[in-house]
């Protein structure tokens, strides 16, 4: 029979090698999960902590038992994760009013003559022309087209409006909708969670998981979150309202305001009691940028293409009222007087001869005073507007809308470069390096072979000494 101490001893040689072979095995199967994921958004590097197995004692001195594969953690930073969640938030909200706006632009199209602007000039312009050769009624008619051209463009430039706010006010419908998806998706993430960390692991890929879910929520709505220590997230919008407590979920409602035309208002169900808007407490977010340019910019806009055209309509009327027409009217209205809106502005004249041009009644040929008086109308300054002309209050309005743009432009572009840093900070932090990664593989492999080259050498030990008790 062989010595029990030598076949301890060559078991115990067996056991450390197979140990270090396992641990090998795990580290290169974690090198590999991390390489398969060098691409996938939110994934952090994961990392095995190895640590010795207990020793036994013995003589001379306690002996080695061989190595285990500790944990699996992965490389995580929770201050870069939360300035990259707060970035995702303005950038949301950024980029949601960058593009709401860009969809206004063409509401000033003076560079292609197109605009409001080119159609007030062309308007003066055309009466101009009426009063150098008062009895032309080809210029009487195309003054009328030109009228009706402007009536146009304002009236389009409002039913362009209008569209622009209803196409946001879907987006904040789907938004509401997405928030409620994204809640529900990070509450399933808690449950899972907490079920696998309870029995002592470490749930690296769910939790990056919930952090991709949580980034793309952070982006729709300002948000932050506590987690306690199941490792479940408690997350809140805005001021507090909370959307996720563990595993249970609280909806974001799109609610009809019949206050503000209709247009949908961001409420809070908590579940018990009636629903309370949650959007005037926004401040980040796809929702708050889409909420400032539906409830303030467009209303802002609209409201003065409405002042410009009522004063066009004021102004011109009052002017024309004063002359006589070739059919020897008097007192009418060139523009309704109804169409005080940049969405109701009309001319109300039918008949060329109608255009009060003279100053006095039929009688006095080529009189052209009233005229005159209308065209001038375009460099008279206006009262209601501070004392600018027509033209200088239209240029106001799309030198403060142009000021507005290029702020939300600049805005994004400052973001996407701070976040562009931020991530690479991540990166620096969590993300896949492949060199790195296939050096421990290298490594790992150079183990593993090791490991099996012991229990080859442990197992011609076993039988050299059964050769030798033959």
């Amino acid at each position: 029979m062989q010595p029990i101490g030598e076949s301890m001893s060559i078991n115990r040689l067996v056991d450390i090698g197979k140990s270090a072979l396992f641990t090998a095995q795990q580290a290169i199967t974690v090198a590999g999960h991390n390489i398969a994921n060098v691409n996938t958004p939110g994934f952090s590097r994961q990392r095995v902590s190895l640590a010795e197995n207990r020793p036994e004692n013995g003589s001379p001195g306690q002996i080695g038992t061989g190595v285990h594969a500790e944990s699996i953690r992965r490389s995580y930073d929770s201050f870069i994760e939360g300035q990259l969640l707060a970035s995702r938030e303005r950038l949301g909200e950024f980029t949601a009013s960058s593009n709401a706006l860009a969809r206004l632009e063409p509401l000033f199209g003076d560079a292609n003559n197109q605009g409001i602007g080119a159609g007030l000039n062309e308007f003066f312009g055309a009466f101009q022309d009426v009063a150098t050769n008062p009895n032309d009624l080809s210029a009487r008619t195309v003054l009328l087209s030109k009228a009706t051209a402007l009536a146009g463009r304002f009236n389009q430039s409002a039913a362009d409006l209008t569209a622009a706010q209803e196409f946001l006010d879907r987006q904040v419908g789907q938004t509401i909708t997405d928030v409620n998806r994204l809640t529900s998706q990070i509450a399933n993430l808690n449950t899972e969670i907490a079920r696998a960390e309870s029995t002592g692991q470490q749930a690296n890929d769910l939790r990056d998981a919930r952090g991709v879910e949580l980034a793309n929520l952070g982006e729709l709505i300002e948000i932050s979150s506590i987690e306690d220590a199941t490792g479940q997230l408690t997350v809140f919008a805005g001021r507090g309202h909370i959307l996720v407590d563990k595993e249970r979920t609280y909806q974001l409602v799109a609610v009809q305001d019949l206050s503000n035309n209709g247009l949908l208002d961001v409420q809070y169900d908590a579940g018990a009691g009636p629903t309370t808007s949650v959007a005037p407490v926004i401040q980040s977010g796809r929702l708050k940028g889409l909420l400032d340019v539906r409830d303030q910019t467009i209303p802002t806009l609209r409201t003065s293409l409405d002042t410009l055209a009522s004063e066009v309509t004021t102004q011109v009327n009052q002017q024309h009222r004063l002359g006589f027409g070739l059919d020897g009217s008097t007192n009418q209205d060139f523009f309704a007087p109804t169409g005080t809106t940049a969405s109701t502005i009309a001319v109300s004249l039918a008949n060329a001869r109608q255009i009060a041009a003279s100053s006095t009644a039929v009688g006095v040929p080529g009189n052209s005073a009233n005229a005159l008086a209308l065209a001038g109308l375009r460099s008279r300054d206006i009262a209601s507007f501070g004392n600018v002309t027509f033209q200088e209050y239209y240029s106001t309005i799309a030198g403060s809308f142009g000021s507005t743009a290029q702020g939300a432009d600049g805005n994004l572009k400052a973001q996407d470069i701070l976040h562009a840093q931020l991530t690479s900070h991540r990166a620096a932090v969590s993300g896949v390096s492949l060199d790195e990664e296939l050096a421990n593989l290298l490594q790992h492999q150079r183990s593993f072979d090791a490991a099996s080259r012991m229990i080859v050498v442990a197992d011609e030990l076993f039988q050299t000494i059964l050769s030798l008790k033959r």
